[in-house]
């Protein structure tokens, strides 16, 4: 039987026997800002202490850095050569491309290309526009649901 474990935003459960070492790894990135710390099990009693501990600083390191609180993927800078957020100009070999990126619900990455030799320079970038729409349309249309009842 596998362990139940819950996900939380910007935690990393970390058991690796060999080194000892078990707690929880929190990583914030925001706004070119980084902070981590690491939570022993020993240092706070047990997982559960542990992992109190891990979202207490979590929760008051993302304050401080004011950066909203939320499960969903929130991007703070984005980097991309078309001057926005999710799409880029892309030259690989002898082939261009405008790329549309987008998170899901879940929080796994999609991503759509649209050839600038097929569609054309203006064709492809609105194709990519409208590609990266949908998605973020569709994530945030999607209706919160709880991992464990499905």
């Amino acid at each position: 039987m596998r362990k139940r474990t819950v996900k939380h935003k910007n935690l990393t459960r970390v058991d690796h026997d060999a080194s000892r070492m078990h707690g929880y790894n929190v990583r914030i990135m925001w706004q070119a800002q980084r902070r981590s710390k690491f939570f022993s099990d020993t240092k706070y009693g047990d997982r559960l202490g542990a992992l109190t501990a891990a979202l207490a600083w979590r929760d008051a390191t993302e304050r401080a850095l004011g950066k909203p609180r939320t499960e969903r993927q929130v991007v703070g800078i984005f980097y991309s050569s078309s001057a926005e957020p999710g799409i880029r100009r892309v030259r690989e070999n002898h082939t261009e491309y405008y790329q549309a990126t987008w998170a899901t619900y879940a929080g796994q990455q999609k991503r759509t290309r649209y050839s600038i030799s097929k569609h054309g320079e203006k064709r492809a970038l609105q194709l990519a526009r409208k590609a990266r729409a949908r998605g973020e349309r569709d994530r945030w249309r999607t209706p919160a649901h709880d991992d464990d009842d499905r």
